[in-house]
């Protein structure tokens, strides 16, 4: 067993039993909160719901076109409609396996991608790559907007120490005093990085800005959703914080910790509700819905269309083979 998988299996236990510790030694009074859970989402109104679903569907479309435009810098005119069952194929794997947004379910899509297409896999990667490339840019843009909506922290290191309190400008600083650092100490894979970015650059410069769009549609359109499930439950949610949410959930499924996030996501999300002012009920009813809707309905429409287009058998195969 590799060490990476042992402890990544060592961490999974690890939650697991604290999970259960924090179940069995707070029962008195999780059985309350699950009530007042369960009243809240009887009185889900379904229209939202029903809303917020299709915001998802859609948002899933809109990948498979943005994949349909960098797949025709190098020669493939695909249908989107042809692109939509490997896209949700490429979410059930991630959702039911340890590696999050940038892992397995992306090899999987080049797999099928080669295999029903006969894109090669270095193309294929390259398609995946620039669109991962453009993608960050909307990502960095929303984490600034973040760091300048977010309330000042206040920490407090010791009982006897006064609190230190940090605003958006400390925070700006943090955050590029980090990345200047990381920069310093990665910049020879950085200058590598860069010099395949723009040997690449004229294959893909067409579809940069459909590209760029579409990812910033996208987004949008998961700010909508969140929104809808807020309405759903009659929980009020300003901008910033649905756009914190939308960062954080992103974030916290990429870790490769446990399979799309489970747990982690959850946990961080009801967190940051919690810190923003929702009662436990409130934040745990939100955050049950959406994972609902984004992790449980694409895992069905993601297995559906594996079993019907024999997709299982190009992910077992996708686990064989290392791609590069």
């Amino acid at each position: 067993m590799k060490m990476g998988t042992l402890i990544k299996i060592i961490v999974a236990l690890l939650l697991l039993a604290a999970g259960v510790y924090l179940v069995r030694s707070y029962w008195v009074e999780i059985i309350p909160v699950m009530e007042e859970i369960l009243g809240t989402l009887r009185e889900t109104k379904l229209r939202y719901v029903f809303l917020a679903i299709s915001v998802y569907l859609l948002s899933v479309y809109l990948f498979s076109v943005r994949w349909q435009q960098v797949l025709f810098c190098i020669g493939y005119n695909l249908k989107v409609t042809s692109l939509v069952p490997i896209y949700f194929g490429e979410v059930f794997v991630n959702n039911i396996t340890p590696g999050g947004n940038m892992a397995a379910g992306e090899s999987f899509r080049i797999l099928w991608a080669n295999k029903l297409f006969g894109i090669s896999y270095s193309n294929a990667f390259k398609t995946v790559f620039f669109e991962r490339l453009v993608e960050a840019i909307p990502v960095f843009l929303l984490s600034i907007y973040i760091l300048y909506a977010f309330p000042a922290l206040e920490i407090r290191f010791l009982p006897s120490i006064d609190k230190l309190t940090l605003k958006s400008v400390h925070l700006y600083f943090l955050v590029f005093l980090a990345a200047g650092i990381a920069m310093w100490f990665f910049r020879a894979k950085l200058t590598s990085f860069f010099r395949n970015v723009q040997k690449n650059w004229k294959i893909f410069k067409q579809a940069f800005v459909p590209v760029l769009l579409l990812s910033c549609a996208v987004w949008t359109l998961d700010a909508v959703r969140l929104k809808l499930v807020a309405l759903a439950l009659n929980i009020d949610l300003s901008l910033s914080l649905i756009v914190t949410i939308s960062i954080l959930t992103f974030i916290l499924g990429a870790l490769p910790l446990t399979p799309g996030g489970l747990g982690i996501i959850e946990g961080g999300l009801i967190s940051l509700l919690l810190y923003f002012g929702l009662s436990l009920a409130s934040a745990s009813s939100f955050v049950l819905l959406e994972r609902f809707i984004s992790y449980g309905i694409s895992s069905i429409i993601g297995f559906l269309y594996l079993s019907y287009y024999g997709g299982f058998k190009i992910w077992k195969k996708s686990k064989e083979k290392k791609l590069h």
